[in-house]
């Protein structure tokens, strides 16, 4: 091997870690300064090689809270490495997620010269995770993360299907029970109504009391959002049938659930304050899914015409009265859903 291979043996390891998705850096081991710095790190971290190269890493990343360099210093001069670590950070302000992995390079003659670090962003994981893990179901998270749904976090308009569903007559039920029973019973109406929501891929958007607010088409969008909202509602009050069954059977008082559906334009994304955000949707399509389910009696299902035009092939519906909501001149009109259709 003449050193003309040498040479291109060099620029192939070069190219190697240029080419890397992990952020990569080395660092040399008297006073820990920055020899190598790829072009992974420099997006993870918006900083450009030739600023950080020649620097010493706490200054290079003193912007960045959170990072434990004594630590660090510690575990390799005693291990010599450390394994892949998630640490949760503070970029101005900014929460981020890094795993970080460790390991200790060595020269020609097996001497200890520095120290070669591996970084690899998560930020975006765990905020889906963290914004969606308790709201939606786990494929639904899954879609998201594999980048098949078209997510969108910030604020903006889109088209969506809002269900509400609330127990009827539930504070005269709740004075003549325990406290612990009213919590109980509730605990086991969410996990039924939630279960369901998830099973046909909605979001759980919020528990209003006993009422629970579900969303389908945001934040992935299908073809099918309006069919998906009333085929969860059909199973949620075939559930609450065999809940009664169980809770007359043992003496309890049965319940009964309205469920409003309406489809429309809403504001959906992270909405709040920069110490609380919350992903949800409102609107005026949000408003009348609520008027609407208001309107419903204890078993029933209503749905509005916006609703009823997407699914009326797939459910048997009858039309009712008109009826007035709250902000609005013209009365709105509404289905009532009998169920599947055999057609």
């Amino acid at each position: 091997m003449n050193l003309n291979d040498f040479g291109d043996m060099r620029q192939m390891s070069e190219n190697i870690i240029q080419s890397m998705t992990s952020g990569l850096m080395f660092i040399e081991g008297r006073d820990y300064r920055i020899v190598k710095f790829n072009k992974a790190m420099e997006t993870i971290h918006g900083i450009p090689a030739e600023n950080a190269i020649g620097k010493k890493i706490e200054e290079v990343f003193a912007h960045i809270d959170g990072i434990p360099f004594d630590f660090f210093y510690m575990i390799m001069k005693n291990l010599g490495s450390l394994p892949r670590t998630k640490f949760r950070l503070i970029d101005r302000g900014e929460v981020i997620h890094r795993y970080i992995k460790g390991d200790t390079c060595f020269n020609g003659n097996g001497k200890p010269v520095g120290y070669m670090i591996i970084v690899d962003d998560i930020t975006e994981a765990e905020f889906v995770k963290e914004s969606f893990g308790k709201y939606v179901a786990r494929q639904v998270v899954e879609k998201i993360l594999s980048g098949k749904g078209q997510i969108k976090l910030q604020g903006e308009r889109q088209h969506v299907t809002v269900l509400f569903a609330d127990v009827r007559g539930f504070t005269k039920l709740a004075e003549n029970m325990e406290p612990e029973n009213v919590v109980a019973l509730l605990n086991e109406y969410f996990n039924m109504v939630v279960d369901i929501i998830f099973k046909y891929e909605g979001v759980l958007d919020k528990f209003i009391g006993d009422n629970v607010m579900a969303v389908f088409g945001a934040p992935i969008k299908s073809d099918n959002d309006e069919e998906r909202a009333v085929g969860a509602a059909i199973e949620i009050q075939k559930e609450i049938e065999k809940f009664n069954m169980l809770r007359r059977a043992e003496g309890e008082a049965p319940i009964s659930i309205g469920i409003g559906i309406n489809t429309g334009e809403a504001v959906v994304g992270n909405i709040g304050s920069e110490k609380r955000m919350d992903y949800t949707v409102i609107g005026d399509t949000v408003n009348v899914a609520d008027r609407i389910q208001s309107s419903a009696l204890g078993g029933e299902i209503l749905i509005s015409a916006a609703t009823h035009e997407k699914v009326k092939d797939k459910f048997n519906c009858s039309e009712l009265p008109a009826i007035k909501v709250k902000g609005r001149r013209n009365p709105v009109h509404v289905f009532k859903v009998a169920g599947i259709s055999d057609s």
